[in-house]
């Protein structure tokens, strides 16, 4: 049976290229630091949204019947008091409030709120999070427990959230008890870590729907092209304290590398797990700027069952973020002879 295809709205496309032109604010704004100083960009949303019907119109692709069925949040995210939602349902739908967005709404760019709530975890709350904030809104980030990414290690999270503390306000543990709408603005009553927090208003309020089967990432690899990007394929440590598996987990942070501090890109970090046994690459990612660009080689190493070994006899061109893979190789190895002291 052959699949339909159609021209349909390609949200995947306008997305990143929505991220694309995030990641070139941040590299203005990054110039500072370096001497460099540019005027604050002036966002031209019609002009925007223009270019990104342009690029859409250019793809097709196939239909998913569930790809546009409304759902206000996800098993995963529901940070909605249950309560709250049986007593006001009637107000929390997408289509009565036009300050509540799902994806669909969010990448259409109905307007940059001055104030923008995003409500949940996974990889879509946090690219809408990096639009938004690289086009002007001041971003508070509420979820569940305590990590932006719960199929990821903590130490990915943390390095994440160390990156981002600049960016967004993270808000853990958290859960809404209250929406109060008005002609203008969303009013959130919000508990974090079990306190009450102020009740803050906001201009927009997006509603994370990741679904909680989201691919995994044995054998799926997982890619927020966020400011940072965050990617990994294969065994996490949290897979592997269940597991039978002897490990070693490498963590080289990209302070090691000469390229990362020529482009001001020191928080980043390359993370290598290697089955202890017979030394082969079973679990690896990176946090960081330009991340995306490096992790195709993670992948090749996993598919194929490198060893670490076959990953430091493979040449990595200097200066560029693919040494952490060949220095996190070499650590393991115990070769390695330029990395920074810890001390």
């Amino acid at each position: 049976m052959k699949a339909s295809i159609q021209q349909v709205d390609t949200t995947i496309v306008r997305t990143h290229a929505l991220l694309h032109m995030a990641k070139s604010i941040h590299s203005i704004r990054g110039a500072s630091p370096q001497g460099i100083h540019y005027l604050e960009p002036s966002i031209d949303l019609s002009a925007v949204r223009h270019k990104l019907d342009q690029l859409e119109s250019q793809y097709y692709v196939i239909r998913k019947d569930d790809f546009n069925s409304p759902r206000y949040v996800s098993n995963q995210d529901n940070l909605v008091n249950t309560d709250e939602k049986k007593h006001h349902n009637n107000v929390l739908t997408p289509a009565t409030n036009k300050h509540i967005w799902h994806y669909n709404e969010a990448i259409a760019l109905p307007f940059i709120p001055n104030k923008f709530a995003i409500i949940g975890t996974g990889i879509n709350a946090i690219e809408i999070a990096t639009i938004y904030q690289a086009l002007g809104a001041a971003v508070d980030i509420f979820i569940t427990g305590d990590d932006v990414f719960p199929a990821l290690d903590k130490d990915i999270n943390k390095t994440f959230q160390r990156y981002v503390k600049r960016l967004f306000k993270i808000k853990p543990q958290a859960e809404i008890t209250a929406f109060n709408f008005s002609d203008d603005h969303v009013q959130l009553s919000v508990t974090s870590k079990g306190k009450a927090l102020p009740d803050a208003d906001y201009d927009a309020v997006f509603i994370a729907d990741d679904k909680p089967s989201q691919n995994n990432v044995l054998t799926h690899p997982f890619m927020a092209t966020s400011f940072p990007t965050v990617t990994w394929l294969g065994w996490t440590e949290k897979q592997l304290a269940s597991s039978a598996l002897n490990y070693k987990v490498i963590n080289m942070p990209w302070r090691s590398l000469g390229r990362a501090n020529t482009d001001v890109n020191t928080n980043g970090l390359t993370k290598l797990i290697f089955n202890t046994d017979n030394h082969v690459l079973i679990g690896g990612g990176m946090i960081g700027n330009n991340a995306d660009e490096i992790f195709g080689e993670v992948c090749l190493a996993i598919h194929n069952k490198f060893t670490a070994d076959n990953i430091a006899h493979t040449v990595h061109a200097h200066p560029t973020l693919h040494e952490s893979i060949l220095l996190a190789a070499e650590v393991y190895l115990g070769t390695a002879t330029d990395v920074l002291n810890q001390e």
